[in-house]
């Protein structure tokens, strides 16, 4: 991580625009049909025509300039899923002003907060060094997720990064404070828009984000892609008719034509390490090549509800998926009565069932989740805690920022995440203790 600031000469010159105070006289809201998804890191700011100044912008502040209507209207809607416009707002960060071409209120049960959640797509694009790659690169859109789920801040941070340790969150993210106005809006979670990532850097023919019993709740797809984007919402829905055709070794070849079962695994294994609660539609498709042609690759999002005490579908009837009939839970025992024990943490997507009811792919499944357990040992359960702790800390000794959390489902302080913190540490290791030991008895050998 880098710490102060530096200067680079460079051979470009794109500086943050400069512009002139809008009119701030109108207000417009315009409603949503669609949104995407974004961004994280080290910004770089122009301030002469060789020279770009690297600050770090987890100390700097994303302060969104918007009429005073607009502000009252953002902090006030609930349940509402909309864009700011006429005027569109203005971006001041690190110095700099920055128009902003699109600026959407977004999230599910988040729009009943005060605090919103933003989805930023900029008029010109921010450079910023990431330092997972290790040079600059130019972001257009981002989210700014405000974590009012999150206790004490600590579980998407948690989450990500078991993740990034097991290759599989490749975009950019850091935390941040926002501000309207001037007026803080409390802490931040800022992400690289992984939807423009796949598509834009990985040259992905089209991103699918998975809803409940496998409908497509959004998608988009590349102008170049290979195929008709029909095509491949066609080749999504034959992972789910395919469930009940097949058994064994193939459904298990069968799918692996589809998506990329590993890294599915893999991230099955990771949801259960940690007890996500909700991830059916939680979970972005991206095609990637394969052979001679292509398949989805697996990105995970939104890990504000992990820790849980129980899965998604207790008691949820409607959550379940329904290419298996109909199934209802209303305690661990009838999933148990069910599936069995498993090393599952949830089965309420049919493909999550099927991976638990098919002996072959269970069988699969479990020599991921070895791998994985032997790759997060508790020396790497340290790292990702730590990290967690060294970012989201500093935050905490800004009294306006953690105030905020008032407006949050669960209050926090300083206090709450210093325990909060160092019980789930624990608690990661102890489960990875318990996962190894279910591993040695139920795992084929």
């Amino acid at each position: 991580m880098f710490v102060g600031v530096l200067l680079l000469r460079v051979i470009f010159a794109a500086g943050p625009e400069h512009s002139a105070k809008n009119d701030y006289s109108m207000k417009s809201i315009q409603p949503l049909l669609f949104f995407p998804i974004l961004l994280p890191a080290f910004f770089l700011w122009s301030c002469t025509k060789e020279e770009l100044v690297i600050t770090n912008p987890e100390k700097e502040v994303f302060n969104f300039i918007v009429t005073d209507a607009q502000k009252e209207y953002i902090n006030s809607s609930r349940g509402e899923q909309y864009t700011i416009t006429d005027p569109l707002p203005e971006l001041h960060f690190a110095g700099g002003v920055y128009s902003v071409d699109r600026f959407e209120i977004r999230g599910d049960n988040t729009l009943n907060f005060e605090r919103k959640g933003f989805s930023v797509n900029m008029g010109r694009k921010l450079t910023l060094v990431n330092p997972l790659e290790q040079k600059a690169r130019n972001y257009e859109e981002y989210k700014l997720l405000a974590m009012v789920y999150d206790y004490t801040y600590i579980e998407n941070s948690t989450a990500v990064g078991l993740f990034r340790e097991v290759d599989m969150w490749p975009v950019y993210d850091f935390f941040t404070e926002v501000r309207l106005n001037n007026e803080t809006q409390g802490l931040y979670h800022f992400i690289e828009d992984p939807v423009e990532y796949f598509i834009e850097q990985r040259n992905a023919s089209g991103v699918i984000r998975r809803g409940y019993d496998h409908v497509v709740k959004a998608s988009s797809f590349n102008p170049s892609g290979r195929l008709d984007p029909q095509v491949y919402l066609d080749r999504f829905e034959r992972i789910y008719t395919n469930l009940p055709k097949y058994s064994g070794k193939q459904i298990y070849d069968t799918l692996s034509a589809y998506m990329d079962l590993e890294q599915y695994f893999t991230k099955l294994s990771i949801d259960l390490l940690v007890k996500n609660g909700d991830y059916t539609d939680e979970i972005f498709f991206y095609l990637k090549p394969y052979g001679s042609g292509e398949r989805f690759g697996v990105f995970p999002w939104d890990y504000d509800d992990i820790f849980s005490d129980q899965p998604h579908e207790i008691g949820n009837w409607w959550a379940a998926g329904t290419i298996f009939g109909d199934r209802e839970y209303n305690s661990m025992d009838d999933v148990i009565a069910d599936v069995g024990v498993k090393l599952l943490y949830s089965i309420e997507d049919d493909l999550d069932y099927k991976i638990a009811k098919d002996d072959y792919l269970y069988q699969e499944y479990l020599k991921t989740l070895r791998k994985v357990m032997d790759k997060i040992d508790l020396a790497l359960i340290d790292k990702v805690f730590d990290y967690t702790y060294g970012h989201i800390s500093p935050f905490y000794n800004n009294a306006a920022i953690i105030a905020q959390s008032e407006y949050d489902q669960d209050e926090t302080n300083r206090t709450l995440f210093e325990t909060n913190i160092a019980e789930k540490r624990q608690m990661i290791k102890d489960r990875r203790t318990w996962i190894e030991q279910q591993l040695d008895i139920q795992q084929q050998r």
